[in-house]
């Protein structure tokens, strides 16, 4: 079995519990602004409009500060209700960048790859709330680099973006695993820059695509050990 010198690892949904900590930063802070809206239906139009939002930035559709407060004025537009978007978008941010929830393992497994392999974080994401979240969490010690999307004015499935990361961490694309959740953002931009890619999977569903099914899959973030180097 092949191993890797260093790895490319996303953050939400890969080491961070992503949807525990949106439900309760959305629940703290959006839905208590919405009222007479249940707070699952109001959750539920939320998460529809922000993947809407996020894809038209992951397309360079839309700048940073366009997601940032869009998708919140566009869900007041949705209810009908008037309220001041930029403020709603700052309290959730805020509240958002102080959830460091992590995935089963995933700071055991960080700390030991690290001790094997180079690891950098590779994710789309704002800044305010990832590098608040990475520093709460801890994990900020296991990575050569942090390449977070807003910082970078790029992101994956961008191909520049991962070029970025092959460079930040200083070895060849052949000595890379990426290791991500989203098939295309992820899996598919790392294969288009030539680089192996690894499918977190922990729900065991059938590859959706876009494109070619990933090299390896885990459902399992301890399984990316045996990609390792073995311990020195």
């Amino acid at each position: 079995m092949k191993t890797y010198g260093g790895f490319l690892l996303d953050a939400d949904n890969t080491l961070f519990d992503y949807d525990r900590c949106e439900s309760e930063a959305f629940r703290e802070t959006v839905a208590a602004a919405l009222p007479g809206i249940p707070s699952e239906t109001a959750h539920a139009a939320y998460r529809k409009i922000n993947a809407e939002y996020w894809g038209r930035f992951e397309k360079a559709a839309i700048e940073p500060e366009e997601l940032k407060v869009g998708r919140f004025r566009a869900l007041l537009d949705f209810f009908g209700l008037r309220g001041e978007a930029t403020r709603l978008s700052a309290s959730y941010l805020a509240a958002l960048s102080g959830k460091a929830h992590l995935l089963p393992h995933a700071r055991e497994v960080m700390e030991e790859l690290s001790r094997r392999a180079r690891l950098c974080l590779i994710t789309n994401g704002l800044t305010l709330v990832q590098r608040g979240r990475i520093g709460k969490s801890g994990l900020g010690r296991f990575f050569a680099a942090i390449l977070i999307s807003e910082e970078l004015g790029l992101a994956k499935p961008d191909r520049r973006f991962f070029l970025k990361a092959v460079e930040a961490a200083a070895l060849p694309a052949s000595e890379l695993l990426c290791v991500g959740d989203n098939p295309g953002a992820d899996i598919q931009g790392a294969q288009k820059a030539g680089i192996a890619a690894c499918w977190y999977n922990p729900r065991g569903t059938a590859w959706p695509g876009p494109g070619n099914p990933p090299e390896q899959v885990i459902g399992d973030l301890r399984e990316l050990l045996r990609f390792a180097p073995a311990p020195r």
